[in-house]
């Protein structure tokens, strides 16, 4: 068999892997390194067929060794002269020859093999659907780059899930939370970010998603290139974003509207439509949807509750409220990199409040009149 068209399941029935695996013979150990160096392919190769092997091996190590190769053995002496039926649920392809190999190794090895044989059919399916997920916890954000080269920024109480197939057939987020994407040009792998309201299809751009769990906003801002936004509970309703363009999702109200940023005094789209609302530039250049990313926290008329979230998220803390009424007090202000206590000490210079601060695993802020 050519080596450039093996796959874990030669390298688990050759004798030689196997020694190398067990890390008994000199020979073999220099063989597959060798072999391993050849390109990232082989060597990717080799890693997942030796951490396969150290698994079962461990799996069989644990159960009694004896019992299973007698069991083994009493099939193989039968295997010549009876008939193979094909089960329900697996493909006949390759069957023969796992057989055939069995028959030449030893009966340990045949155990090690048959295993290997039904784990790889009742795991594939699994091993396709597997993700990989990056957080960010509340009080911290983080910065890092996917696969394909595109870059993330995750904002804090925010995570992702890509699957294996991520930059090879497909380019899909799942996102739970916050986020800026920094799209790399594709234009046979379009990116789609999936949140529970809509999603976002791009080839190359720059944009922003917010779509936290139990909070009945969700929203995509678009800073750069092209987006189509899908609404899934406006049946499926295709909306196309352009710069500056955002479409802001009130999950409760079922109505979706497309706000344009607006830069002093400049409306770019046209005031006729319902469904627009414009967003004004702040006079130090901030757009509010996506300064965090600057690390600044933006707020404009929230109620203390709204900002309350902000906070909690922002550092990582617990906010309670002694009293409802409290809750309705409503703040308009810009925070840049500035520590809790400065936060709530500016605060109370427009509102009358008190707070206590009570230690442990997470910080609890008490808010009372």
């Amino acid at each position: 068999m050519r080596s450039d068209k093996m796959d874990i399941e030669d390298l688990l029935s050759d004798e030689s892997f196997i020694n190398y695996c067990k890390k008994s013979s000199p020979g073999d150990i220099a063989k597959w390194n060798s072999y391993s160096r050849e390109s990232d392919d082989h060597a990717m190769l080799v890693e997942n067929a030796e951490a396969s092997f150290m698994e079962l091996f461990n799996a069989i190590a644990d159960a009694d060794r004896d019992e299973q190769e007698a069991r083994l053995i009493n099939r193989i002496n039968i295997v010549e002269s009876a008939s193979i039926v094909q089960m329900q649920g697996y493909e006949k392809k390759g069957a023969t020859n796992i057989y055939a190999i069995m028959l030449k190794l030893t009966a340990a090895a045949a155990v090690l093999l048959m295993v290997i044989f039904f784990s790889t059919n009742y795991t594939s399916s699994a091993k396709k659907e597997s993700l990989k997920t990056f957080v960010a916890a509340y009080g911290e954000r983080k910065n890092f780059q996917l696969p394909d080269g595109s870059i993330v920024l995750l904002n804090a109480g925010s995570k992702i899930n890509i699957d294996e197939s991520y930059g090879t057939s497909d380019r899909v987020i799942y996102l739970e939370g916050e986020a800026f994407f920094d799209v790399k040009h594709n234009t046979e792998l379009p990116f789609i970010v999936r949140t529970p309201a809509m999603d976002v299809l791009a080839l190359g751009t720059a944009f922003n998603v917010k779509a936290y769990p139990g909070e009945k906003i969700t929203e995509t801002s678009l800073v750069r290139g092209l987006v189509e936004i899908t609404l899934k509970n406006e049946h499926n309703r295709k909306v196309l974003l352009h710069p500056n363009q955002k479409v802001h999702w009130e999950n409760l109200s079922e109505k979706p509207v497309i706000n344009s940023f607006k830069t002093k005094g400049r409306n770019s789209l046209g005031a006729a439509d319902s469904l627009i609302e414009t967003l004004i530039t702040s006079d130090a250049g901030n757009i509010k949807e996506i300064a965090w990313k600057e690390n600044k926290l933006i707020f404009e008329d929230e109620t203390f509750a709204d900002l309350a979230i902000l906070l909690e998220r922002w550092y990582g803390v617990k906010i309670t409220f002694a009293d409802e009424s409290i809750q309705q007090y409503r703040f308009t202000g810009i925070f840049e990199k500035e520590k809790l206590i400065t936060v709530f000490s500016i605060l109370k210079e427009s509102k009358n409040f008190h707070y206590a601060i009570i230690p442990g695993d997470t910080l609890k802020i008490n808010i009372s009149k």
